[in-house]
C-alpha cells in the first residue's frame, strides 16, 4: 500500500477547494461597450478588485498589460462570488486555503501556496489570452501537475502592485472557472 504524502493531501484538498470556489464565481458577463470599472483603471488596487462584479473584472482585465511578476512570494486573493455582498469576507476566508504564488527567479516557473505549503507547480510564459487574444502572462499546469493539468491561468497587471488573473479549464472552448488577484509589495 502506497504511503500518503502531505503534498498529495494538500494537492487534493486544493483541487476540491478550487472546484467549490469556481462553481459560481466566474459567470462572466460581457461588459458594455467602452465600459470601465468604477474607480478602476490603470491604477486599480486589490481593495477595488475584490469588490468588483464579473463585468467590471472583465473590463479591467481587458485594460491590463502583460507583465512579469517579481521573483519570490506574491500574495494571492481568490475572488469568490464577485459582485456579491459577501465577496470581500469570502475572499479573506479563502486566504486560509490559498495564499498566492512563489515565482522562480528565472521567471519561467511558479509554485502555488496552499495551507502555507508550496504545492502545484506551473510553467510561466507570455502568450495570447484565451479571453481576447491579447498578450498575457500564462501559467500552464499541463506538463507539471496531475491535479491542475486541466487548468491554465492568465495574468495581467492592472495597477502598480496589482495583477488580475483568470483561471480556465482546458475544454473546447476553454471555460473560465474563476478570477484571482495577485499583490506585490511596493
Amino acid at each position: 500500500m502506497r504511503r500518503l504524502r502531505w503534498r498529495d493531501v494538500i494537492g487534493g484538498l486544493s483541487a476540491v477547494v478550487v472546484g467549490m470556489l469556481a462553481g459560481s464565481s466566474a459567470r462572466a458577463q460581457e461588459p458594455p461597450q467602452g465600459a470601465s470599472p468604477p474607480g478602476a483603471g490603470p491604477g486599480a488596487t486589490i481593495e477595488q478588485i475584490v469588490r468588483m462584479s464579473p463585468a467590471e473584472l472583465e473590463a479591467l482585465y481587458g485594460q491590463g498589460v502583460a507583465a512579469a511578476l517579481p521573483a519570490g512570494r506574491v500574495r494571492g486573493h481568490a475572488l469568490v462570488a464577485p459582485g456579491k455582498r459577501w465577496a470581500v469576507p469570502s475572499s479573506k476566508a479563502a486566504r486560509l486555503v490559498w495564499q498566492g504564488k512563489v515565482f522562480d527567479p528565472s521567471g519561467s516557473a511558479v509554485v502555488n501556496r496552499f495551507f502555507g505549503v508550496r504545492a502545484i507547480k506551473g510553467n510561466v510564459y507570455l502568450a495570447e489570452s484565451w479571453r481576447d487574444g491579447q498578450p498575457a502572462l500564462i501559467i500552464d499546469y499541463s506538463g507539471t501537475s496531475v491535479l491542475y493539468g486541466k487548468y491554465r491561468d492568465e495574468i495581467r497587471q492592472v495597477g502598480p502592485n496589482a495583477y488580475l488573473g483568470l483561471m480556465f479549464t482546458r475544454t473546447n472552448p476553454p471555460e473560465l472557472k474563476t478570477y484571482f488577484a495577485l499583490e506585490t509589495t511596493p
